[in-house]
């Protein structure tokens, strides 16, 4: 438990005092959202709000992470996942910041990328973390044996969480709250 409080403090104070020079470093580079003409109006003045913040939330993370861990499977897929999640948010914003406008990756190559994560994680979780393809509901102690499903519910999973980040960032920056509760609902315990 120590070494979990450590790390979220580790990750608090890296927030705290490396985003404030992060976001002026985003400003001076003109690292900003481009904003759809067919958005609403009041969108249109937040035109150039910094971009690619995910970077020092990432950072955050993996610093203790790398640092405290002991590298077991379960761990090291879980990570793994992140990492693969954060390459493919970094390659929709700069993609976004290139092309100068909104969009930023084709839909299918999200997709795509997301089911080969979501695979990605499956044969860690089934051959090298050793995890049965079961879901036990705590509450109602309930096990289901999920067989083939283990990986469609692995998928959703990963794209619900990443989805979660993606619908409320933007403008506003809200992708802090649900980037942590996102970590958060990874911790989900699958039965071992």
């Amino acid at each position: 438990m120590g070494e979990v409080l450590i790390a979220g403090t580790a990750a608090l104070l890296i927030c705290i005092f490396l985003s404030p020079k992060f976001i002026a470093f985003l400003r001076a580079r003109e690292f900003g959202q481009f904003i759809r003409e067919e958005g609403p109006e009041g969108h249109h003045e937040k035109a150039g709000t910094p971009t690619m913040g995910g970077i020092i939330i990432f950072a955050a993370v993996s610093i203790p992470f790398l640092i405290l861990s002991d590298y077991d499977w379960r761990s090291v897929g879980v990570f793994g996942a992140a990492i693969a999640c954060a390459v493919l948010g970094f390659a929709d914003d700069y993609t976004k910041i290139v092309k100068r406008r909104s969009l930023g990756l084709r839909a299918r190559t999200k997709l795509g990328v997301t089911i080969a994560i979501s695979i990605g994680l499956w044969w860690i979780a089934t051959h090298e973390a050793g995890l049965a393809d079961t879901f036990r509901l705590r509450s109602l102690d309930v096990t289901i044996d999920l067989g083939v499903f283990y990986p469609v519910l692995i998928y959703l999973v990963v794209a619900g969480t990443t989805s979660a980040v993606n619908l409320t960032d933007g403008l506003d920056g809200l992708a802090g709250g649900c980037a942590s509760g996102g970590w958060i609902s990874q911790g989900t315990q699958f039965d071992q």
